[in-house]
């Protein structure tokens, strides 16, 4: 029977049955494709043609693809090792880099990593580590402590620093383990989860520094990308270890030369305290041409100098260096400040390139009370006077060493009185980028001169509080006195102290101790210095909030003490949390002082204070930042009084001189005890008439009796030239006169021609024998 076109239904299967129904146009196209290529259409080939193109698409859909995923993956590794390259440039410590290198590779590569550096002979030592399980880190450090690894075993560590090549093990058998680890450790490793592990050289200019390892615990294998990216990794950071070491070995190397060329401690000399201290800054090496040096002069004199070479690092050092030698060698022949500093100007002048330094130095005679000072184009100092506002000494300030201008120096005398302080410093404590010199100055003084001003209005404070309680305020105090008494037992612990944990804190515009609670307010400027941490600028326990104190509080005595004397050489100095850190660890300070070791915060000035305590105080008002460009150099010099002279007697420029200068000292000596230094009477007449005939001037006979000799000198106020021995019997055998200095200088222990600034003294010293 025929069918009516369009009426036929297809042999379709039921789902394509279900399919036409709900979309008949497919269903016909269906059809059209099971009944064959349509040659309207092009046939066979026109489907194949459309089969290809879509294969291509295909193909070339999965290749973007994989080139997509191969590019991330090519940019996720440049962008780590970006990263790791810029983290591992930020520190010149080797330490802090290979444990930065063992953190960079967990958990980016691994699950953890270990970094072995070559240590002494052949082992093979655990340098840092990372681990995402701590028991496990635990494990493998105390591990290889047992038995540590060497370069001449067949273990990943030892092979890889031994052949410089890497070591893949995909999986932990018995055998490695047995290898690796002592009895002690072996059973318990297969507790932990263990993976790949893969150990690549950590190496620089040829040489293997170390090896890092990374284990993947339980993770999938490593690839060969993967082991790349452990390489690259390793690489950079044996270039960032082999440059720190290299930084070390050149920083070990110039503070080696700096430590050499600072004085270890000062001389201790009666009559006056010193107190030293060098910073370096915090930038570079370290090392810079700063210098301070104190030198013993005939007749307990002493020379004291400070200077600053113009620019830092191992070349300045050396130039300090020079220049140092240089001034204590003319200081030692006892040349004047100016005409010392005109040969240091020469000195600079002849070495090669163009250098600069200002320099100060000053003769101080403790007997006299009096120092000469000159200058060579550097700050000039504080000075402190007793019951007197600290103030800069009006100096000339002359030119730098280096100029070659002569006579460019001038020098300056002043009466330093018992009790009084003479600061000497370089630019680095009251300059910086951020602060001019004039500026710094004038904060050093005016911070110093708060300090000092603070204990005096204290102590005027606590005595006139004193002696106007009575009645109802006595009654007040007797009651607060529980709480006094309790007060102070909780303060005592607070009020002994380190030193080092006030020396060079910065505390802005005031003393560290000498906060004052006053009336009946609350404690004021001691309250305003609390910190965070409840505790007040001088680190006394701040004991909840703000207290009324009473009338009659009078402030305890600080006394902070050091445990040490003498030198002091440390790598740091501790620092209030507020204070910031001001060098890395390791680097180099020294502070030394000759006198009390105490550091006092209750005195009104030197008068009263150790040279340490006044080095403390310029310290505090200079408020020092937190990072420091230049370097500093500190010098403090308290003067101190003086045994009285066993004699000091004026005589005219008459002959008569010499016997009342003989009868004068034999009484003197008599009445000392001492009577077996008719050598030192004969000396006695020889000088004095010396100084008669050549200087027709006033005299000074001095006698004084130091440790074991005495010193005799004669000091007249006329002319300069310095006398030699046998200036005029040289060629005359029998003349007359010319022998007296010859005598000294064969019967004195110790003799010496020194100027003074109106004339020349000539003493001579003589060793007191023991039974006298």
């Amino acid at each position: 029977m025929a069918k009516r076109p369009g009426t036929a239904v297809p042999d379709m299967a039921a789902a394509d049955m279900d399919r036409a129904c709900a979309d008949p146009a497919g269903a016909d196209r269906a059809g059209r494709d099971r009944a064959g290529p349509d040659p309207a259409n092009g046939g066979w080939a026109a489907t194949t043609a459309s089969v290809g193109r879509a294969v291509v698409r295909e193909l070339s859909g999965a290749w973007r693809h994989r080139s997509r995923s191969a590019e991330e993956a090519a940019l996720r590794q440049c962008s780590f090792l970006i990263d790791a390259s810029m983290v591992l440039g930020t520190s010149l410590d080797p330490q802090r880099i290979v444990e930065m290198t063992a953190a960079l590779a967990v958990p980016r590569l691994g699950s953890a990593a270990i970094v072995w550096l070559r240590g002494e002979g052949n082992s093979v030592p655990i340098a840092a580590s990372s681990f995402l399980d701590p028991k496990a880190a635990g494990f493998v450090r105390a591990a290889f402590q047992i038995r540590p690894a060497t370069v001449d075993q067949d273990i990943p560590p030892g092979s890889v620093v031994r052949t410089g090549q890497s070591y893949y093990v995909p999986k932990y058998t018995e055998k490695i383990v047995g290898k690796l680890f002592a009895r002690e450790a072996y059973d318990r490793f297969w507790e932990f989860p263990s993976g790949p592990t893969i150990t690549v050289p950590i190496h620089s200019r040829g040489r293997v520094l170390g090896a890092l390892t990374v284990d993947r615990a339980g993770l999938e294998p490593f690839s060969a990308f993967d082991i790349h990216l452990v390489e690259e990794l390793a690489r950079r950071g044996g270039a960032a270890l082999d440059n720190a070491q290299l930084f070390r070995d050149v920083e070990e190397s110039a503070l080696t030369l700096q430590r050499s060329l600072l004085p270890a401690h000062p001389p201790a000399l009666d009559g006056m305290e010193i107190a030293l201290e060098y910073r370096p800054g915090t930038a570079g090496t370290e090392v810079g041409g700063d210098l301070y040096d104190v030198i013993p002069l005939p007749g307990g004199r002493a020379g004291i100098a400070i200077g600053d070479v113009m620019g830092r690092g191992l070349h300045a050092a050396a130039v300090m260096g020079q220049l140092r030698a240089a001034l204590r060698a003319y200081a030692l022949e006892d040349w004047g400040p100016a005409e010392l500093l005109a040969r240091l100007d020469r000195v600079v002048d002849s070495l090669p390139g163009l250098q600069l330094a200002t320099s100060m130095y000053a003769v101080y005679d403790p007997y006299s009370g009096r120092a000469t000072i000159a200058s060579a184009g550097h700050p000039p100092p504080l000075l402190l006077l007793p019951d007197e506002q600290p103030d800069y000494l009006v100096l000339e300030p002359g030119l730098p060493l280096g100029t070659g201008e002569a006579d460019a120096f001038s020098e300056t005398t002043i009466t330093l009185p018992p009790g009084s302080a003479l600061v000497l410093f370089t630019d680095g404590l009251v300059e910086s980028r951020r602060r001019s010199l004039a500026d710094g100055l004038e904060h050093l003084r005016s911070g110093l001169g708060e300090q000092v001003t603070r204990p005096r209005a204290a102590r005027d404070l606590a005595s006139s509080n004193g002696a106007s309680s009575n009645g109802a305020g006595s009654n007040e105090a007797a009651s607060n006195g529980a709480a006094d008494n309790e007060a102070a037992d909780t303060g005592a612990a607070a009020d002994v102290l380190p030193a080092d944990s006030v020396a060079g804190a910065s505390v802005a515009g005031a003393s560290v101790a000498g906060a004052v609670a006053g009336g009946t307010g609350a404690s004021g400027a001691a309250a305003s210095g609390a910190d965070a941490n409840g505790a007040d600028a001088d680190g006394t326990p701040v004991g909840g909030p703000a207290t009324t104190a009473p009338a009659s509080a009078v402030l305890p005595e600080r006394r902070i003490r050091e445990r040490r004397s003498g030198r002091d050489r440390r790598g740091g100095y501790r620092r209030s949390r507020t204070a910031g850190d001001r060098r890395r660890a390791g680097s180099f300070a020294a502070r030394s002082w000759s006198g009390p070791d105490a550091v006092t915060w209750d005195g009104p000035g030197p008068i009263e204070e150790t040279a340490r305590t006044v080095l403390e105080r310029c310290l505090l008002a200079a408020e020092l930042p937190a990072r420091t460009d230049d370097d500093i150099a500190l010098l403090v010099l308290v003067t101190r009084p003086v045994r009285p002279p066993l004699i000091q007697l004026a005589l005219p420029a008459v002959a008569a001189s010499a016997g009342q200068a003989r009868t004068s000292v034999r009484a003197a000596l008599h009445d000392a005890g001492i009577s077996s230094l008719d050598d030192a009477i004969l000396l006695v007449s020889e000088v004095v008439t010396n100084a008669v005939l050549h200087a027709r001037s006033d005299l000074v006979l001095r006698a004084t009796l130091e440790p074991g000799r005495l010193r005799i000198s004669v000091e007249d106020r006329e002319g300069s030239a310095l006398p030699r021995p046998g200036d005029e019997s040289t060629d005359q055998i029998d003349a007359e006169h010319g022998w007296g200095l010859l005598l000294v200088e064969a019967l004195a222990q110790a003799w010496g021609v020194e100027t003074t600034p109106d004339g020349k003294r000539v003493w001579f010293e003589m060793e007191i024998p023991d039974e006298a």
